[in-house]
């Protein structure tokens, strides 16, 4: 028997354990490295900062220009600072204008800073280039990095719901380390609406590894006009970060942390012991049987199985360091960071160890290199969900709180309706994924001429991924039970790599005119292989031994594999120009080749024009104080999707591993079968957008904010729509065969003003969403969500938003036999033999008998929304976050257990108002209890929710200590605070969640996912 040296949980502990102390050592070595002591014609200088009307402003960053030697002032507005007798003084503050100040020998100082509440010139990353504010011309969303940070959670793409109009955030699943959905401007497809991640010019898929106190900046490209130089893989919309850099000047250290609890936000209210046995009692009874408890009264509360399986004050931490400096020549910026989460369901966890390496360094006037470097490894430990019959969040609401979690002798209980017991479901699993991933590029930029310039970015992504999986041998009843051990391993690798080269030329002629052009290509290659293999019959369950070679059937083993690879190459332009700061011009071109297309239809050309006019810079505008800025924006463009086809579709491809019987005497035979085909006139899915904003500055800028029209229309959406089972076709064939439209109004606004030292800031969007699917081809429906087997919860058809509900429309329950004969006096059978008064009546329009299917609610919401809001005075500061959707339906999954008439499975409080009896309830989630409920279990609005919800998303209170206390300490800064995260959800839906996932044609279900939970955490961030 081969024995693991270290089996692969140690590893993983050690591993972790001697990289988290090698990372502390080498952080902490490289702050001493950095003490640097300047004592050559040093001055201790004072100064007072207030605004134009004589007020104090605390919290004013001074430092000296070009290095990191700085302070803020207190709460009187003073500070006081050790420089040179020649540096000079930057004096910086949220909502003034920036001044530079010469010390020139003074230690004396009395400054004015003049409020300045526009980011007209604030500069933006746009695609391959950067453009102010004031000049852009499509739908681009900027998100600041400190709104990033004010939230503590695992993945940066969490930390934006609710930041802007347009951008859907859907935490589908609470699991640690677990990515939420986020669409942009609707759903623009059926299949991969995920937008595409840019970070430092390297494009990605998910951007859960990148640690949000990295990050410089983030725009958000919404529309065509902006997207459509990023061609085929901005169809989704287009979110770009840059990480950050180090600044010439003495080094900085930055340190930040959290340590917090997390528990359920909100659990389904269900019966206790006492009352279930009644109802138990009442539905056997119904049925002509003998109740099973002579006096519920006294089961009393029973057994909480959601709490059996529960963590409570669930672990949440995470720690980063960072160092930054350089020269004139070279800047470094280097951080690390340890992040772990647990659960709130026991044996669920995500842990992530990060390094980020950025440099630059100016070799010659002409010629600047640099390189960012990001490693990070990671792990997760899940449990089942997404599942209806066996989810570990499902089970703990199933099973009958009569039953205890063990027997007297220690062993697990087991359920009196076969139910899995979940403590044990949990105590035998033991999953684990693993992953390490490299991320890199390296960069130059070359200045050929005046406002000429070249700039070539090479990067390069590695993942590597481990699956391990072990179900040991257990026994709980008949039915819940595990003969034979089985164990899995699987290992992904993905490599890709890009290499972008740009020519960037800018000039301005005459005295109103500037010009600026880009012109360049992109490769891309991506190469994806994995392979698994699941054996059984291990000797032990013992760790150490679970090795697949220790299988005793190793021979039969179940193993797969397979690998694809797909090339890009693109090449793209964009001509900007502005007349006299008023008329911008935007137009853009991409061509994209691709590999996943056949030879007719391999290239895709996107285009895309925009158009600006800054009407505040009119000369009507002159003496019009109160509107700073007014601009009016107007875009169209196409842009290509291909993100949701495979690699090699264009072919017809055998599958292996078929067998059939042939020959005398008959013998089965394995071999090969074409179960799909390939399709080599297949294209580019075409997304084409219209779009109209208005951008507005009034009284000085204090009110701000942006509204937009849009219409986005898929043309030619690639779709697998069934084919006749005749055909021998197992997996349809992609084609180009539908049609999507999206319009809706987008409108972001935002007031900030001081009063006295007191300073507050308010804001708020709101996005409409219409949705509706135009053309489905040949198709006339395309139904998914299917639900226990018993049929689709989701239909898709055209003249609606995708993916609506359709099943059965629940008006109301039969109160007596007369009700029930005349609504039955039609039908071809009669009156079922399962229906009686107090079940459910189902509509029937035209009287035949027959129960009519109809649409019953849309997953796709009519509006979402958020509202935000901070204060601050003196040392102190408070923000909140408030975010929710409106007009939107879920399908209550878990409702078909917790509704129902039997009593199998414990049932929802509300229950316990069910029909006893003509006139006491018609409502249809409250039929009568009987032992046969196949009637009242059909799919149907019964199970339909309104899943509107205003959520508190986060509060945080802080305070920044004062400079004199910082200074004493030998620090730079320093804040507390205290951080509340999904405090409360305002909504009438009764699952554990209302924010409700799904993917392509399934959207809306909930299976009873893994919800978020409710997380308090304490931090500190500090600088020296």
């Amino acid at each position: 028997m081969n024995e693991n040296p270290i089996n692969g949980i140690s590893i993983r502990l050690c591993v972790m354990q001697i990289g988290r102390r090698l990372f502390f050592l080498l952080l902490f070595a490289l702050i001493f490295s950095t003490v640097q002591v300047f004592a050559q014609n040093e001055v201790n200088i004072a100064g007072n900062v207030t605004d134009i009307s004589g007020e104090t402003l605390p919290g004013v960053n001074v430092s000296v220009k070009g290095t990191t030697n700085g302070t803020i002032t207190d709460i009187d507005g003073n500070f006081t600072l050790t420089v040179l007798e020649n540096d000079v003084l930057v004096v910086s503050f949220v909502g003034y204008k920036t001044q530079e100040v010469s010390v020139n020998g003074q230690v004396k100082f009395e400054i004015v800073l003049e409020e300045d509440v526009t980011d007209l010139d604030e500069v933006v990353v746009v695609g391959y280039g950067v453009q102010k504010k004031s000049d852009v011309t499509g739908a681009i969303s900027t998100v600041k990095p400190e709104e990033l940070v004010k939230r503590d959670v695992a993945t940066v793409d969490q930390a934006l719901q609710g930041q802007m109009a347009g951008v859907t955030v859907t935490q589908g699943s609470g699991t640690p380390g677990e990515s939420p959905n986020i669409s942009i401007r609707g759903l623009g497809s059926l299949n991969n609406t995920s937008p595409l991640y840019v970070v430092d010019g390297m494009m990605l898929d998910d951007i859960s590894h990148i640690n949000a106190k990295d990050i410089e900046s983030l725009q958000v490209l919404k529309d065509a006009s902006a997207s459509a130089i990023y061609g085929s893989r901005g169809a989704n919309g287009v979110i770009i970060l840059t990480t950050k850099k180090g600044k010439a000047g003495q080094g900085k250290v930055s340190f930040s942390g959290y340590y917090g609890v997390q528990n359920f936000a909100h659990t389904p209210e269900l019966t206790t012991a006492s009352e279930w046995g009644m109802l138990n009692n009442e539905a056997l009874l119904a049925s002509g049987q003998a109740p099973l408890y002579n006096n519920p009264e006294a089961l009393g509360r029973g057994t909480d199985w959601l709490d059996a399986i529960s963590k409570k004050n669930a672990a949440i931490q995470s720690y980063d360091l960072s160092f930054s400096g350089g020269t004139d020549k070279s800047t470094y910026f280097i951080s690390g960071q340890y992040f772990n989460q647990d659960g709130v369901i026991n044996k669920t966890n995500y842990e992530r160890l990060s390094l980020r390496v950025n440099t630059e360094h100016q070799i010659k006037d002409w010629l600047k290199v640099g390189e960012n470097l990001t490693v990070t490894n990671s792990s997760q430990s899940t449990v089942l969900e997404g599942d209806e019959w066996n989810n570990l969040l499902i089970t703990p609401l199933n099973m009958e709180p009569v039953t205890p979690v063990y027997n007297e002798d220690g062993s697990y209980a087991a359920s009196k309706n076969q139910v899995n017991n979940p403590v044990a479901a949990i105590d035998n699993t033991f999953n684990k994924d693993k992953s390490f991933r490299v991320l890199g590029n390296v960069y130059a930029d070359v200045t050929l001429l005046k406002g000429l310039t070249f700039k070539t970015n090479f990067g390069a992504n590695f993942a590597f991924d481990e699956g391990n999986d072990y179900n040991p041998v257990y026994y709980v009843s008949n039915t819940d039970k595990n003969d034979v051990n089985t164990l899995f391993k699987g290992h992904d690798k993905e490599t890709s790599i890009s290499w972008t080269n740009t020519m960037n030329y800018h000039t301005t002629f005459g005295e109103n005119h500037d010009f600026s052009a880009t012109a360049g290509t992109d490769y891309y290659e991506q190469k994806f292989e994995w392979d698994g293999t699941t054996v059984s019959n291990l000797p032990t369950d013992d760790e150490k031994y679970r090795v697949i070679d220790n299988s005793r059937n190793k021979k039969v083993a179940n193993s797969y594999g397979s690998f694809f690879e797909n090339r890009q190459i693109s090449y793209l332009a964009r001509v900007n120009y502005a007349y006299n700061g008023r008329y911008l011009l935007t137009a853009n071109f991409r061509a994209d080749g691709s590999s996943k297309f056949g030879s007719n239809e391999k290239w895709g050309y996107f285009p895309s024009f925009s158009a600006g006019w800054r009407i505040v810079e009119e000369d009507f505008m002159d003496g019009v104080d109160w509107v700073s800025n007014l601009k009016l924006r107007a875009g169209w463009g196409q842009i290509g999707n291909q993100g949701a086809i495979p690699a090699y579709t264009q072919s017809t491809l055998a599958s292996t591993g078929l067998n059939y019987v042939f020959g005398i005497p008959k013998s089965i035979i394995s071999g090969s079968a074409f179960q799909s085909l390939g399709n080599d006139e297949v294209k580019w899915e075409t997304v084409e957008t219209t779009n109209l904003g208005l951008d507005f500055g009034f009284f000085r800028g204090r009110l701000s904010g942006s509204v937009e029209y849009y219409i986005k229309n898929t043309r030619d959406m690639l779709l697998t729509p069934p084919v006749p089972g005749q055909t021998g076709i197992e997996t349809p064939p992609w084609l180009n065969a539908g049609e999507m439209k999206n319009t809706g109004v987008e409108l972001g606004l935002n007031w900030q003003d001081r009063i006295g030292q007191v300073r507050y800031s308010i804001g708020g969007n709101i996005t409409t969403i219409n949705n509706e699917v135009v053309s489905l081809g040949d198709a006339s429906q395309i139904d998914d969500g299917d639900f226990r087997s018993s049929g689709n919860v989701n239909r898709t058809v055209v003249g609606r938003p995708v993916s609506n509900f359709y099943g059965l429309v629940a008006e109301g329950l039969f109160q007596n036999w007369e009700e029930i004969n005349v609504y039955y006096q039609n039908a071809a059978d009669g009156v079922p033999d399962n229906v009686a008064p107090g079940d459910i009546r189902y509509r029937d329009a035209d009287g035949d008998g027959e129960y009519d299917y109809d649409f019953i609610g849309s997953p796709i919401p009519e509006l979402t929304y958020a509202f935000n809001g901070s204060i601050s005075y003196r040392g102190f500061d408070f923000n909140f976050l408030l975010n929710g959707v409106y007009s939107i339906d879920v399908y209550n999954g878990p409702g078909y257990y917790q509704l129902s008439s039997r009593a199998y499975w414990n049932t929802a409080k509300e229950r316990l108002n069910r029909w006893t009896g003509e006139g006491s309830t018609n409502d249809p989630r409250n039929a009568r209890m009987v032992n046969d409920d196949s009637h009242n279990t059909r799919i149907s609005s019964r199970y339909i929710e309104d899943g509107s919800y205003l959520r508190i998303q986060n509060v945080q209170l802080g305070y920044t200590l004062p400079e004199s206390v910082v200074a004493k300490l030998k620090l730079e800064s320093l804040r507390v605070y205290v951080s509340g995260q999904n405090l409360y959800t305002f909504t009438e839906y009764t699952g554990y969640d209302p924010e409700v996932g799904g993917y392509g044609t399934s959207i809306g279900l909930d299976r009873a996912t893994y919800p978020v939970p409710r997380t308090i955490t304490f931090g500190m961030n500090l600088s020296f």
